[in-house]
């Protein structure tokens, strides 16, 4: 008896536990199938444990070989064919160290993750928006085949690269045709990447390839003309003294600055190795291209290490991009967006304009494609505009979603630390992004990405990530503050009167130890934007503290009237926070060319065959075209209305906290000084003028600061 009650017993256990586990299991799949912003399980697996790469020319058209890096997942399901994604890149597709030595093999280890001597895009690669290795990693376990190609001009592709010409975006669809052609591929094919690979994927896309089903563009501007090479008219001055693509377009290896040469595509000798096929750069000054007068000397080959026979392949696609046309030279002879510059193609002579090239040329394109748009920006990033333009503009004919952070171009920020987030973690989320976008449209998921709320965006000092209905917000309540007397904000058209500013060329809104940068030049400082000594150097307008928590979410515009007594002059709005203690912290920007203040119809930043394309949000332009500047604005002692919007953002002053608008007349070394006054662009030259700015306020003039904010 005793037994039997046992077995029983035991039955019932078993039983028991049968029904728990089920339970578990089926509680567990119900908990693991989630699908929302940063977060995503159950829909798809990990699979494959590896991959396999490969590395090829493609040859264009007219041509030219582009070199091309193809990682296909192994080690999982049996399958022959995968949707893909790509990236097409004048960064490099993959780099190389050529001497390393074996002692320096464990730091390599420990520092950038594989024993080297090749850094690729699934083993080392860091970039804009986090590593991409790790994405890469994540696309490929997932089933999906990664391909990744160096522009013409760049990396180990032959050709010459001009910035921004027609035959980028021609080369983009011929490489998403070939791709959709190999054997490997199921057809589907999605982009993603940040800054010229957010280019790189709306002018592909604008060629509207079949096969390419979504894309996923970060921190890149609608506009080119006002995003990269003259904000708000003014040029982008130092951006185009910087040596970085010319570095990476001819391959030098500088190593303490952070330089290698693009990996080769053929191991010539067939030893295994690639690090031996980059020639010896004889003169030791980090460029083997001015050591040989190969090939037009046959007696003057590239040598190398081992000491083998080459045809040279990785010099002869190197060499050509001696001919490209550097954005030094193209960025200083587009003073107006409609001019016009030549280039050569097949040996013929074209001729285009910003309208023509810019990202915004090929919106008609997309909006008819259908093709869904993934758009990611950061409130810092100085093309934040773009984002939600594009968003805006898109949304009524593609699937769209729109994604706002608190980064800077590269993600990374001081001001994560700030809002106590953890920068790795909030940058590591968007391969997760990525994946649940591409397996709806690529793999054909019915994930939610689609019937979800379309925005999401990090509220700074506030609420942090949510999630909202469109953009601008519907709630927004549009509040003025007035510029008044001694230097007060206030909501009250206060009682007449004027301030003089001074201009001050020294004011430079660079900041931090390391970077010793801004915004405008597209990379994170290392130390939060504190603008409390270079108020000081400004005029400044400040609210009473706030009497409780004010979020400021849209678009803020400064409009206000000056006059000066030099005939034009350059124009540098801030918003910041101002603590108890009278910290001032930047939140927001913007800056104009007093000669554009006209305004116009923002749909007119697109032309040609994109005209009757309604931009949105409805947003100050100021046209920007040779026929619509002034350059003697303020002549006779005219008073002119400058309307000036500043970056979008999303903040909250904390209660105790002011609100301040300064404004200053120059930012150099990041701009440059108008040339009329200072010809030389030098702060210090004793020749230049300095003109004095008188700032009006009363009825007539009723100069103020515009506030999106949102009712808490």
């Amino acid at each position: 008896m005793k037994n039997k009650l046992k077995r029983i017993i035991s039955v019932f256990v078993c039983f028991v536990l049968i029904l728990s586990i089920t339970a578990c299991s089926s509680s567990n799949t119900t908990k693991e199938k989630v699908s929302k912003p940063f977060v995503y399980s159950g829909y798809t697996k990990a699979e494959f444990k590896d991959y396999k790469k490969s590395s090829q020319y493609v040859e264009m058209s007219d041509g030219t070989k582009l070199a091309v890096d193809i990682y296909l997942p192994t080690n999982g399901p049996e399958q022959a064919a995968f949707p893909v994604v790509f990236q097409y890149t004048p960064y490099g597709r993959a780099f190389i160290m050529p001497d390393v030595k074996w002692y320096e093999k464990p730091f390599i280890k420990n520092s950038v993750g594989t024993w080297g001597p090749v850094l690729d895009r699934a083993n080392s690669f860091g970039t804009v928006y986090g590593s991409t290795d790790k994405m890469v990693n994540l696309f490929l376990s997932h089933g999906y085949a990664y391909v990744c190609a160096d522009m013409r001009g760049t990396g180990a592709s032959y050709g010459t690269k001009i910035d921004f010409s027609p035959k980028l975006a021609e080369d983009g669809f011929e490489l998403v045709n070939w791709i959709e052609d190999q054997v490997w591929s199921d057809g589907s094919v999605g982009m993603f990447g940040g800054s010229y690979l957010g280019y790189s994927q709306i002018i592909t896309a604008g060629q509207t390839p079949k096969a390419l089903k979504a894309i996923f563009p970060e921190v890149f501007p609608m506009d080119g003309f006002t995003g990269e090479i003259r904000p708000g008219g003014i040029f982008l001055w130092a951006y185009s003294q910087l040596d970085m693509q010319s570095y990476l377009e001819h391959n030098y290896y500088l190593p303490d600055e952070g330089y290698y040469p693009t990996a080769p595509v053929v191991d010539e000798d067939g030893d295994g190795k690639l690090d031996d096929e980059i020639p010896l750069d004889l003169n030791g000054n980090g460029t083997f291209l001015d050591d040989y007068s190969y090939p037009g000397n046959p007696n003057d080959p590239p040598q190398y290490a081992d000491g083998e026979k080459r045809e040279h392949l990785y010099y002869l696609g190197v060499y050509e991009h001696l001919e490209n046309t550097p954005y030094s030279d193209l960025g200083p002879k587009t003073a107006f967006i409609d001019d016009e510059w030549e280039y050569t193609d097949g040996g013929k002579t074209k001729t285009v304009s910003a309208y023509s090239v810019g990202p915004s040329s090929a919106l008609a394109a997309i909006m008819e494609s259908g093709v869904p748009v993934y758009n990611h920006g950061g409130w810092m990033d100085p093309f934040v505009r773009g984002t939600t333009e594009l968003y805006s503009t898109l949304k009524d004919t593609n699937p769209s979603k729109l994604v706002i952070d608190a980064g800077y171009h590269e993600g990374t920020s001081p001001y994560w630390e700030y809002f106590g987030e953890d920068e790795e973690e909030v940058l590591a989320k968007y391969g997760v992004e990525m994946l649940r976008f591409f397996d709806r449209y690529l793999k054909g998921i019915e994930n939610g990405i689609d019937t979800e709320p379309p925005v999401y965006i990090y509220n700074m000092n506030g609420d942090g990530w949510r999630a909202e209905n469109e953009w601008p917000l519907a709630r927004q309540e549009m509040k003025s503050y007035y510029f008044a007397e001694n230097g007060t904000l206030d909501t009250i058209i206060a009682a007449a009167g004027t301030d003089l500013y001074t201009v001050n060329y020294k004011h430079d809104a660079r900041w931090g130890k390391s970077y010793r940068t801004s915004r405008w030049q597209m990379a994170s400082p290392d130390e939060l934007p504190v603008r409390t000594e270079l108020d000081k150097m400004s005029l400044t307008y400040t609210t009473a503290p706030m009497t409780q928590d004010t979020e400021v979410t849209g678009h803020p515009v400064v409009d206000f009237w000056v006059s000066s007594t030099a005939d034009n002059g350059d124009f540098f709005i801030y918003l910041e926070d101002v603590d108890e203690n009278g910290k001032a912290v930047l939140v927001t920007e913007g800056l104009l060319r007093a000669g554009f203040n006209g305004l116009y119809d923002n749909d007119t930043m697109i032309q040609g065959r994109e005209k009757g394309i309604d931009v949105k949000p409805e947003l100050p332009w100021h046209g920007y075209e040779k026929s619509q500047y002034n350059d003697a604005v303020f002549a006779n002692g005219s008073i002119v209305q400058l309307t000036v919007d500043l970056l979008p953002t999303s903040w909250v002053f904390k209660e105790g906290h002011s609100i301040r608008v300064s404004i200053a007349c120059a930012d150099w070394p990041t701009f440059e000084i108008l040339p009329e006054l200072s010809p030389t662009n030098n702060p210090d030259d004793p020749d230049n003028i300095v003109p004095v700015i008188t700032v009006h306020r009363d009825g007539e003039h009723p100069s103020h600061l515009m506030l999106p904010v949102i009712p808490r």
